[in-house]
C-alpha cells in the first residue's frame, strides 16, 4: 500500500539573492530593467527613460513615464516566475526584474503609479533584513500604498538600487550608451522611446557601411516562421571583432556582432547587419539564444545556406577591397577629384594586386604633363623622376621595401603624389628628391634585415613563461592567449591558476585568480564572459560571501575571480613566490579552498622542487606588508 503525504516546498528565502548570481553583467542587468520600461510604454506616446549612475552615492536609479503599475501588478512583479507578459514582449519570464535588481545591489526600492490613478505603491527589498528577519517571508511581503493629491499624480516607475554588488566608474556611461544605441535601435530609430544615461542621450546610430551594399533579408522557414533583417559591408574592416550580425528578438538585442552563419576571420571582417529571430527561444535573463534548441539550429542552417549571406561573404572577401585607385590619389593632389575613403589597413595580397594592376596614366600639373607608371625596378629607389622635353616621367618601384612597411600602399602613393606636384612647380626640388629617395632606400635595406643576435620585440614576448615544474593550468591556456590578443591592459594569473598541480587534495571546484589594473575589471569580465561563459563562471572582485554562494551552486565548478590591483608586473603569470603569497592572502581574506595544513604541504612540495625560496618569499611578503600573515600560516616551515 502506498502512502502519500503533502510537503511544503516554499522556496528558500535566499532565492532572490541567488537570482542575482545568474551571470548578469552590469549592462545586461540595466538592460533588463529598460526592457520592462519599454514593455510598459503608452501607445502613440514617446516614452522617456532616465538611468542615473551616481558614482558618489554608489546608487543606480531608473525612471520612466510608462503605464506604471497598480498593487496587483506590483505584487505580480515581485512574485518570482509569475510571468504575465505575452511572447512578443521583451520580458516574459517573471524573473528578470528581481534577478536584475539583486544582481546590481543588496537593496532596491520600487515606486510606481498607474496611469489614470491617484495611488502610489512602494515595495522595498533589503537582502540582509529579508534573510535574517523571520517575520518577513513570501506570504508577508509588504507593499505600501499612498493616495496622492491631484497635483501629485504621475504615472510610471522609479527603481532605486543601493549597496551595489557591481563597480561603478565614469566611462561606463559611454560604454553603456554605445551598447544601448545598438540594443534599442528599433525603438530609438522610430522615436518610440528616449533613453538618457546621466546627462547623455542614446542615439540610433547605424554602422558606417559601403554605399549601396545594404541588402534586405527575408527568409521564410518551413512552418511559417521567418528571418528578416539586412546585411551590408563596412567601409572599414574591424580589427577588434566589431563585425557580424546583431541578433534581435522582439526588437531587443540578444547578441551583438554574432558571427552567425559564417566563421570569424579577417576576410569576413567587413560583414555587418541585423537579424530578427523572434520565434527562437532565449534564456531567462535574455543574455543569449538557446543554441541547443531546434529553432536556433534550423535558423542558423537556413541562413548559412542562403544566397544573401553567400553573396555578402563573397563581397567581403572580394579582391576589390580598396575602391581608391593610384590615379585617383594623383587626381586629388591636382584638384581633379574629391577625397575618398582610405582604408588604414588592407591585406598584403590586395596591396600587391593594387600595384600590379595599375596601368600607366597621365595627369596635367600646372604647365607640365606628367606620365606615371608602376612597375618592378630592381635596385632602384621608391620612385624615379626623369624629364624629356616638357614631359615629366615618374616610375614608381612596386617592389621597394617601403611598401612592405605600410598597411596601405596608397598612403605612400599620396606622399609621392604630393612631392611630384612640387617637382612640377619647382625645378630644384627634383635633385633633393633623388638624393632623399636614395637615402631612404639605403636605410630600409639595412634596417629591414633581421639581426639574429637580437630577437625582435615580438619574439621577446614569452607567450607563457617556461619554468620547470611551474606552469599555467591547462584549461587556462586558451584564456591566457585570448586575453593577450584582445585585452590591451595588464593582467596576471596567480594563485591556483599556476599552483593547481601542488594542490594535493584537488577539489572538484576551483577558483582561478586573475589580476588586472584598477577600473579594468569590468572590461575584462565582459570580455571573458562573452568568450568563455560555457566553461567558466567569471566574477569581478567577489567578497567571501559571494564566493561561498557560487561554490554552493551545483552546476558551477570553475570560477575565474578577477581582482583589480594597483601594481602588476609585465609578466602575464606571477612568479611562484607571488602566486603562493597571493593564495595565502586569499585563503585568509576571502575564505578559500585550502586550510593551513594544505598550504604548508604545498609550500614543502614547491620547496622540494626548488621552485620557491624562503628568503625570497619573506622579502616579498615584507615588501607588501604580509610578513605576519605568512608566518601565521607557515610557522616553523620558513
Amino acid at each position: 500500500m502506498n502512502n502519500s503525504i503533502t510537503v511544503d516546498i516554499t522556496p528558500d528565502k535566499s532565492l532572490i539573492q541567488k537570482l542575482g548570481f545568474v551571470g548578469y553583467k552590469t549592462e545586461q542587468a540595466i538592460a533588463e530593467l529598460l526592457d520592462n520600461s519599454i514593455d510598459a510604454r503608452i501607445s502613440d506616446k514617446k516614452e522617456t527613460i532616465k538611468v542615473n549612475l551616481d558614482f558618489q552615492k554608489r546608487t543606480i536609479e531608473l525612471n520612466d513615464n510608462g503605464h506604471g503599475m497598480d498593487r496587483q501588478d506590483l505584487t505580480n512583479a515581485m512574485t518570482i516566475a509569475r510571468g504575465t507578459k505575452s511572447d512578443d514582449k521583451l520580458g516574459q519570464f517573471g524573473i528578470g526584474m528581481k534577478s536584475a535588481c539583486s544582481a546590481l545591489g543588496k537593496k532596491f526600492t520600487i515606486i510606481t503609479s498607474k496611469i489614470n490613478s491617484n495611488k502610489e505603491y512602494r515595495a522595498e527589498y533589503d537582502e540582509k533584513t529579508w534573510l535574517t528577519d523571520e517575520e518577513q517571508n513570501w506570504k508577508t511581503f509588504i507593499i505600501a500604498e499612498e493616495t496622492l493629491a491631484e497635483e501629485q499624480n504621475w504615472h510610471g516607475i522609479r527603481i532605486i538600487i543601493s549597496e551595489l554588488n557591481v563597480p561603478l566608474y565614469p566611462n561606463q556611461v559611454s560604454k553603456f550608451k554605445d551598447s544601448f544605441n545598438i540594443r534599442y535601435f528599433p525603438y530609438l530609430n522610430t522615436n518610440q522611446i528616449s533613453i538618457q544615461l546621466n546627462t547623455t542621450f542614446c542615439k540610433p546610430e547605424k554602422p558606417d557601411i559601403v554605399k549601396d551594399s545594404e541588402k534586405n533579408i527575408e527568409i521564410k522557414l518551413e512552418f511559417g516562421e521567418k528571418i528578416n533583417g539586412y546585411a551590408a559591408l563596412l567601409k572599414k574592416r574591424s580589427i577588434r571583432g566589431h563585425y557580424g550580425f546583431h541578433l534581435f528578438k522582439n526588437g531587443r538585442l540578444i547578441k551583438a556582432y554574432a558571427k552567425f552563419g559564417f566563421s570569424s576571420h579577417p576576410e569576413n571582417a567587413r560583414i555587418i547587419g541585423e537579424l530578427n529571430l523572434d520565434h527562437v527561444p532565449v534564456n531567462f535573463n535574455k543574455s543569449a539564444f538557446i543554441e541547443e534548441s531546434l529553432e536556433y539550429e534550423k535558423v542558423q542552417n537556413a541562413f548559412r545556406s542562403s544566397p544573401e549571406l553567400k553573396q555578402i561573404v563573397q563581397s567581403s572577401k572580394s579582391k576589390s577591397q580598396s575602391t581608391v585607385s593610384v590615379k585617383s590619389v594623383f587626381d586629388y593632389f591636382n584638384k581633379k577629384s574629391s577625397a575618398q575613403y582610405l582604408e588604414p589597413n588592407i591585406r598584403r595580397t590586395v596591396s600587391q594586386e593594387l600595384l600590379d594592376n595599375t596601368k600607366p596614366f597621365e595627369i596635367k600639373s600646372g604647365n607640365n604633363l606628367i606620365e606615371i607608371g608602376v612597375k618592378s625596378l630592381k635596385n632602384s629607389p621608391l620612385y624615379v623622376v626623369t624629364k624629356h622635353n616638357s614631359k615629366i616621367r615618374v616610375m614608381i618601384n612596386k617592389d621597394d621595401e617601403a611598401f612592405r612597411f605600410v598597411k596601405n600602399p596608397l598612403f605612400l602613393i599620396g606622399i609621392i603624389a604630393s612631392e611630384i606636384k612640387l617637382v612640377g612647380e619647382n625645378q630644384n626640388f627634383e635633385k633633393l628628391l633623388e638624393e632623399r629617395n636614395k637615402n631612404i632606400k639605403e636605410f630600409l635595406n639595412t634596417w629591414s634585415v633581421k639581426n639574429n643576435k637580437k630577437d625582435s620585440v615580438r619574439d621577446r614576448e614569452v607567450e607563457i613563461p617556461h619554468i620547470p615544474n611551474y606552469r599555467l593550468a591547462d584549461e587556462l591556456v586558451d584564456v591566457h592567449d585570448y586575453i593577450k590578443e584582445k585585452f590591451e591592459f595588464k593582467s596576471q594569473f596567480t594563485a591556483l591558476s599556476t599552483l593547481t598541480p601542488y594542490l594535493h587534495n584537488l577539489r572538484q571546484k576551483l577558483i582561478y585568480t586573475l589580476y588586472t589594473e584598477p577600473e579594468k575589471g569590468e572590461h575584462l569580465l565582459d570580455l571573458l564572459t562573452d568568450k568563455f561563459h560555457k566553461k567558466f563562471t567569471v566574477i569581478n572582485a567577489p567578497d567571501r560571501n559571494t564566493l561561498e554562494i557560487f561554490l554552493k551552486i551545483p552546476t558551477i565548478e570553475r570560477i575565474i575571480s578577477i581582482r583589480e590591483y594597483a601594481v602588476i608586473s609585465g609578466a602575464t603569470i606571477a612568479t611562484p613566490e607571488k602566486a603562493f603569497l597571493d593564495l595565502v592572502n586569499e585563503t585568509h581574506s576571502y575564505g578559500g579552498q585550502l586550510d593551513e595544513s594544505e598550504l604548508r604541504q604545498m609550500f614543502a612540495t614547491m620547496k622540494r622542487f626548488d621552485l620557491i625560496h624562503s628568503q625570497k618569499l619573506q622579502v616579498y611578503a615584507k615588501a607588501i606588508k604580509k610578513s605576519k600573515l605568512l608566518e601565521k600560516f607557515l610557522k616553523d616551515k620558513l
